[in-house]
């Protein structure tokens, strides 16, 4: 099977604000070389970073909790545990956005930040790609209590836990989001925490 030639031949923004909905029209042509057009809403907020911080001494990670609003719409918990994230602002690096949402988020600073790769979430309706992180971290690099910007309306939870919780928590469905999952396999395939950075 050959790829089909692909053609954004109309767009129609529908929706503006902390998103961005975009209805496209694409042409579609296959083998037979006649284009049938399609719609498609798609998603932008930008692009995120995401990071799973351990302490290889005491062998924990952290983790935070959050309410998620299209949770609210499910029969899943509102309130999910995940990986530190947070959207890229204008300006920054990646690496910039990851060490500002840990002091926001954690309360902590991050040490050997270790680029994972990139991820695409949902590529059937989002643009968004959420760059991935590990991280070591300690106590003497606590500087604040953490739990988001309150005029953000966060409201999170910091969530420290031993590692061997963490993998058990992986392997037994509670976990459901795939950020979370992914970095935690990638630190599970390092074999040892100091193999970070």
């Amino acid at each position: 099977m050959t790829r089909p030639d692909l053609a954004i031949t109309g767009r129609h923004r529908t929706f503006s604000g902390w998103n961005t909905v975009d209805e496209l029209i694409v042409a579609v042509t296959g083998d037979d070389g006649v284009p049938v057009e399609l719609k498609r809403e798609v998603i932008d907020h930008g692009h995120a970073v995401a990071v799973l911080p351990v302490d290889p001494v005491r062998r924990m990670a952290m983790l935070v909790r959050q309410w998620r609003p299209p949770l609210l719409e499910t029969d899943d918990d509102p309130f999910l545990l995940e990986a530190c994230a947070g959207l890229i602002d204008e300006g920054e690096t990646p690496e910039q956005a990851m060490h500002r949402e840990a002091e926001e988020e954690l309360g902590i600073r991050l040490e050997n930040l270790e680029a994972c790769g990139r991820t695409i979430m949902s590529p059937g309706c989002l643009t968004e790609t959420v760059g991935l992180y590990l991280a070591t971290y300690n106590e003497a690099g606590r500087i604040s209590d953490g739990g988001g910007l309150a005029h953000e309306g966060e409201e999170i939870e910091i969530v420290e836990m031993p590692l061997d919780d963490l993998f058990s928590l992986a392997c037994s469905n509670v976990l459901l989001d795939a950020k979370t999952l992914i970095l935690i396999q990638m630190l599970k395939l390092r074999g040892n925490t100091e193999k970070i950075g």
